[in-house]
């Protein structure tokens, strides 16, 4: 047998000892590239574990909650198929194809035709929620005082006349101060006792609004009515009755206006008014409704930016949409 040679041996030995310096090396390098010590890694890795646990716990929630509000936002957005019906300047009426079980009846400010707010009513930015009939109701055609200094004679809609200086009541227009707001007052609460029979409806689901005059004519209604009506919605107006006369603001109610405040202290009433408006001033309407609806239990007054004395454009119909569809059960 021959002999194991010696040099071959210390050559295979050479060879493991070399190759184990370099798995060696190797291993080293492969450590050193991890910067991070163990406590380092744990600051790391914790919090991506909890996220992580959080997002398979209440990820399922929320896109639930979302398909849900998704599925809202497309009820709060759908809107009727309407029969429309224009009779006159004075009256128009939109009818839901589908039924209806309540009544809203907008009351026009100075210049407004019955139809000029249709394609707001008829649209997705409308306030009024589904399953509701439309009236649209203005007053006759008179010429305005105030707007004959801009030389404007032509006989325009409104409730009242207004005098040169802006007040909402004509003290010198001849006759009673009062004369055709009073009247006006009397043919809407008659109109209102017609749709109350003609849709065989309950006073509880009529609600009434309107815009500027129209809305002060709202809180006309709403202190000299002779039904509670489910809910009233004054756009940027304010509040007279018999003995707020002027822009002057009323402090002291007589015990006439305070019996009659506290029999309508339960009505439901939402207002809405502009920081902006030089119309109808803000602090004129805040005020009024501080005077007459301090008391109500039930009276919120939704106030906004830089509009100004516009209807269409109020930034607080979904709001005001919301109040109504609670006040119908909706």
């Amino acid at each position: 047998m021959e002999a194991p040679n010696t040099n071959e041996i210390k050559q295979e030995e050479n060879i493991d000892v070399y190759s184990q310096q370099v798995e060696t090396k190797d291993l080293q390098q492969k450590e050193s590239k991890c910067p991070c010590s163990e406590k380092q890694l744990l600051i790391i890795i914790i919090p991506v574990c909890i996220v992580v646990l959080f997002m398979v716990i209440f990820l399922p929630v929320y896109l639930k909650s979302k398909d849900d509000d998704d599925d809202n936002d497309e009820n709060d957005n759908s809107i009727d198929e309407f029969t429309e019906y224009v009779e006159s300047y004075k009256y128009a009426t939109l009818t839901p194809k589908n039924g209806y079980d309540n009544i809203y009846i907008n009351l026009g400010g100075i210049s407004e035709t019955a139809n000029i707010h249709i394609e707001l009513f008829k649209s997705t930015s409308t306030f009024v929620p589904k399953g509701t009939k439309i009236y649209f109701l203005t007053g006759n055609a008179r010429v305005i005082k105030f707007m004959e200094q801009y030389s404007i004679s032509t006989p325009v809609p409104c409730w009242f006349n207004v005098d040169t200086n802006g007040m909402l009541i004509c003290e010198n227009c001849g006759g009673d101060d009062f004369k055709e707001a009073k009247e006006s007052l009397t043919e809407i609460l008659d109109k209102i006792d017609e749709i109350k029979e003609a849709e065989k409806i309950d006073y509880k689901n009529i609600y009434l609004g309107g815009f500027s005059q129209g809305a002060i004519m709202t809180n006309y209604i709403l202190l000299n009515s002779r039904y509670e009506l489910g809910g009233y919605l004054p756009f940027s107006g304010y509040v007279f009755d018999h003995d707020f006369s002027s822009n002057q603001l009323i402090t002291n109610l007589t015990s006439v206006q305070l019996s009659k405040l506290e029999a309508r202290k339960n009505y439901h009433i939402l207002a809405t008014h502009s920081f902006a408006d030089e119309t109808v001033f803000y602090n004129l309407a805040a005020e009024s409704y501080s005077v007459y609806c301090r008391n109500y239990t039930d009276f919120t007054l939704f106030s906004f930016g830089n509009i100004g004395h516009e209807f269409e454009k109020q930034p607080i119909f979904y709001n005001v949409r919301n109040w109504l569809k609670k006040s119908m059960g909706k």
